[in-house]
């Protein structure tokens, strides 16, 4: 009879899995649904101890539940169970444990009926962790302890897995660790600013090549040849990783998964690493966006304040040569150069507020989502330039040079007040941040497509991150010294007026070294491209 209602419940279930085990503990039988949520085939599971099949952590409660059925206190206990697979793998099941008895009452075995729901589980899981994260966010918790939560969630999916996120810097294309709690001190602080490329590492690799990279088994595999001492004193045999996307699709950092075995992912790990990246993808964009905002309206308010200033110094200065001029007592005592002198201050500091007035209104406009009107004309680009330069040359104490090469089309279709200003904001900057008497050197010429422009002189130089930053509105690549004019509109006006004719900007400096600013305009007319001169 007990054989019999055996072999019924073993073909009545194909999906739900049974496991029949002795009172001693060892397994009797298991249908196909459980060999294979436990990864055994049958003859393998036919006299096991049930133990095997247990994570440790469940052997107490395994033991006592069983001991209450067989000792006839209870016939039935229902419990979430972690099993262990023949791959060494947490798998969790729903169990249902019911003695089976002899007609006077003896258990004769352990029926278990169980429930895969090791995916529901980590569904579960992964949404736990992921409202944590939101909830951290929301409460303005630092991007590292967002990070922390981020990986915290992700290892407790699943067992045996150990995570790590490292954040890109674009500007010397280095790996910084934002978190990786359960890897090694020592092996953190060997990677820590590692250079990406490709063939570095599975997170170098990742971050260079800008797609997934899989390593199953560490000590074997190419990639991670420069590191293997490394590694050999740590138990990382396995590492997965996914690159970490910024809005714009560019790269700003990895998610890699660590194993301490050499593994290769299932479908359900390749998903857990995706959605791990999209996660941190979110956090690290969210506080990005959230910094900026608060930049931006810090930059805003010190704007205010020097727009204010800088409106007024012009102002002041115009009403005080214009008293001087219109006062009786001083009109008669006043020498005829002295009358001229006052008048070109006046014209000057004129021309200085208008400046300022033009550039609040391009960024008014370019704020707007609008494209900076352009009035193009075939023009001169020799004699522009000659003429900006020679209008410098007049007030400024520096040595202007002038190098137009050959080639150079004889007009270009071009708004010739807006690339003034280009050129005009170039040479002011070039003016401000190097020494009087020093050179600053206009290059002009003709290549492929395009004009370029190169405005080069022999200040003080930028470093990497203020040439990163130089054309963020409001930014002041020298805010500190209060004597350097200027309110950092102009080199986003720039860029944005060279963008606006179809051309490119780039800058290229080092702190001590100067800087040289280039830029291009297309080689275009009134509908096709002007042949350069020829250069013989």
């Amino acid at each position: 009879m007990f054989s019999q209602f055996i072999a019924d419940s073993l073909l009545a279930n194909t999906t739900l899995g049974i496991e029949v085990s002795s009172c001693d503990g060892r397994i009797l039988e298991g249908n196909p649904a459980f060999c294979r949520f436990v990864g055994y085939d049958r003859q393998a599971l036919l006299g096991m101890p049930v133990d095997a099949l247990c994570h440790e952590a469940e052997w107490e409660r395994e033991r006592l539940g069983r001991q209450e059925m067989i000792a006839g206190r209870t016939d039935h206990v229902a419990f979430r169970k972690r099993y262990l697979t023949s791959a060494g793998k947490t798998v969790w099941g729903d169990c249902s444990l019911t003695a089976v008895r002899d007609a006077d009452g003896n258990c004769q075995a352990l029926l278990a009926m169980v429930s895969d729901i090791t995916e529901q589980r980590r569904l579960q899981m992964l949404q736990q962790g992921q409202n944590q994260v939101l909830d951290l966010l929301y409460r303005d918790h630092t991007l590292e302890e967002v990070c922390a939560a981020i990986v915290k969630a992700i290892e407790a999916v699943e067992e045996g897995l150990l995570c790590s996120i490292l954040q890109l810097d674009p500007v010397t294309g280095r790996l910084h660790k934002l978190a990786a709690p359960s890897l090694p001190d020592f092996y953190n602080e060997a990677i820590e600013g590692m250079v990406i490329g490709d063939g570095i590492g599975s997170c170098g690799t990742a971050a260079f090549r800008k797609e997934r990279v899989i390593v199953t088994d560490i000590l074997a595999h190419p990639y991670w040849v420069r590191a293997r001492r490394l590694v050999e004193r740590t138990r990382l045999r396995s590492c997965w990783s996914q690159p970490i996307f910024a809005n714009d699709g560019a790269v700003i950092g990895t998610f890699a998964i660590y194993y301490t075995e050499p593994r290769h992912p299932g479908p359900f790990e390749l998903q857990l690493i995706t959605a791990a990246a999209e996660l941190t993808a979110l956090a690290i964009n969210h506080k990005q966006a959230l910094n900026a905002l608060r930049q931006s309206d810090r930059l805003k308010s010190e704007f205010i304040s020097i727009a204010a200033h800088e409106l007024r110094t012009p102002i002041t200065s115009i009403m005080g040569f214009a008293e001087l001029l219109v006062d009786p007592a001083t009109e008669v005592a006043l020498r005829p150069e002295q009358r001229q002198r006052f008048l070109h201050e006046i014209i000057e500091d004129t021309e200085r507020l208008g400046k300022i007035i033009d550039d609040i209104l391009d960024l008014s406009w370019i704020d707007s989502g609008r494209n900076l009107p352009l009035r193009r004309e075939m023009t001169d680009l020799g004699a522009l330039l000659a003429r900006v330069i020679n209008r410098f040359g007049i007030k400024a104490s520096h040595h202007f040079v002038l190098d137009v090469r050959p080639g150079l089309p004889p007009a270009l279709l071009i708004d010739s007040h807006r690339i003034s200003q280009v050129l005009d904001n170039l040479l002011n900057n070039a003016v401000k941040y190097s020494a009087p008497g020093t050179r600053i050197t206009v290059t002009a010429g003709c290549s492929g497509g395009s004009c370029e422009v190169v405005v080069a002189d022999q200040g003080i130089g930028m470093t990497r991150e203020q040439v990163a930053r130089i054309f963020e509105t409001f930014y002041r690549a020298d805010a500190s010294n209060a004597a350097v004019r200027g309110l950092g509109l102009g080199m986003g006006i720039v860029k944005r007026i060279v963008e606006d004719h179809g051309g490119t900007i780039r800058v290229d400096s080092a702190p001590g070294q100067g800087c040289r600013v280039h830029f291009t305009l297309p080689l275009t007319d009134r509908g096709s491209s002007p042949r350069c001169r020829d250069s013989r």
